[in-house]
């Protein structure tokens, strides 16, 4: 089973994705990590996201991350074909797609929520649990 989760330049529509993490839960050596380094066109940036979400600074994505094009191409050429979780699908998803239509192309692996594994009356408990616990916001 592969996790993945996405941190983004904010939360609205005109938000893109500037982190992805994913791992394999069951196999510690299967998984990946990186910053994206936005395009000209993606200009949208959340201060407040940056100072109370991620803490990632513009220019450290421009200095560090990858292009969109190697973001894809690392991607796919890990999880090609396969299903992936994540914790916040509304959020995530649209991150993923507005990643691969910069490039004219649409994903290539599945994301389904996380949620869709746990029996429904467990849920609540669960979502409680991970609502409580205090975790600085990162994908990595």
């Amino acid at each position: 089973m592969v996790i993945i989760d996405i941190e983004a330049s904010g939360l609205g529509d005109e938000s893109y994705p500037i982190e992805v993490a994913w791992g394999h839960r069951n196999n510690p050596t299967l998984y990946d990590s990186f910053l994206i380094c936005p395009p000209d066109d993606w200009t949208h940036w959340d201060d407040y996201a940056e100072s109370s979400i991620h803490r990632i600074s513009r220019d450290v994505l421009l200095k560090e991350g990858v292009s969109v094009e190697d973001a894809v191409a690392r991607l796919d050429s890990q999880l090609e074909g396969a299903v992936v979780y994540s914790d916040h699908v509304p959020a995530d998803r649209p991150w993923i797609v507005k990643l691969y239509n910069h490039l004219g192309r649409e994903p290539t692996f599945q994301v389904r929520s996380v949620y869709s594994l746990i029996p429904p009356d467990k849920v609540a408990d669960y979502t409680r649990r991970d609502d409580s616990t205090h975790t600085e916001h990162r994908a990595l």
